[in-house]
Order: C-alpha cells, then sequence, then structure tokens
C-alpha cells in the first residue's frame, strides 16, 4: 500500500471516529449503535498501520490476494450491522404493537368512564 493510500484511509478513519464522537455528544446516535461504528473507524485506522501484518495473515490463511481477504472482512461485517439492525426493528415492531394495544384498550375504558362529547349534546334529558 502507498504512503499516499495509507494516509487517505487514516484521514478517513479519524473523521468517521470525530464525526461518532459528535453524533454522541449531541445525543442523535445512541450508545448501543455507535461501538459498532466506532469499531469501523477504528479498523479504517488500523487497516493501513498493520497492513503488512493483514497481508502475512491472508497468505497464513491460504489466501493468494489478501485485499479479498478485506473485502470478505468488510461484508461479514456489514452482514452483522444489518442483523443488529434486524433485531432492532423486529424489537421496536412488538413494542408498537403492544403500545397500540394498551393505547385502545386504555381508550376503550375512557368512552366507558365518559360518554364522548358528541353523545352528550344530543341527549335529550
Amino acid at each position: 500500500m502507498t504512503p499516499r493510500a495509507r494516509l487517505i484511509l487514516i484521514l478517513a478513519g479519524i473523521f468517521v471516529l470525530l464525526t461518532i464522537i459528535s453524533l454522541l455528544r449531541s445525543r442523535r446516535l445512541k450508545e448501543e449503535y455507535a461501538l459498532v461504528w466506532v469499531a469501523v473507524a477504528l479498523a479504517f485506522i488500523a487497516a493501513p498501520i498493520f497492513s503488512d501484518q493483514l497481508d502475512l495473515i491472508a497468505y497464513a490463511l491460504g489466501v493468494e490476494y489478501p485485499p479479498a481477504l478485506y473485502f470478505g472482512l468488510g461484508f461479514v461485517g456489514i452482514l452483522l450491522m444489518i442483523f443488529q439492525v434486524s433485531r432492532t426493528i423486529s424489537r421496536f415492531s412488538d413494542q408498537i404493537r403492544v403500545l397500540t394495544q394498551e393505547v385502545a384498550i386504555l381508550r376503550h375504558r375512557l368512552d366507558q368512564l365518559e360518554p364522548p362529547p358528541d353523545a352528550a349534546e344530543h341527549d335529550p334529558t
């Protein structure tokens, strides 16, 4: 890897890390999601620094083209992130369903205690 490419990747990692910290401080990103993005930023910073060692690991694993290992690891990382988001969506979907049912029950109980305002206007008594 050329020194220029290493510098660009390190700067990209630092930019991502600073962006994550900024989003955390302004409470626009939750901590549970920030951990994944901090890991991505650290990988961006560490990969160019340790690229020679990563190439040796790739050859030791039998990967003849080391960037293929990087691509594979990135692909697995993206799949893990998608899995985490899917889990979160499923959990929120269940919570929304339960909350909707509770609101419907409470609205029904309230209607039984107090008649709707329109019914009081048309009551002949």
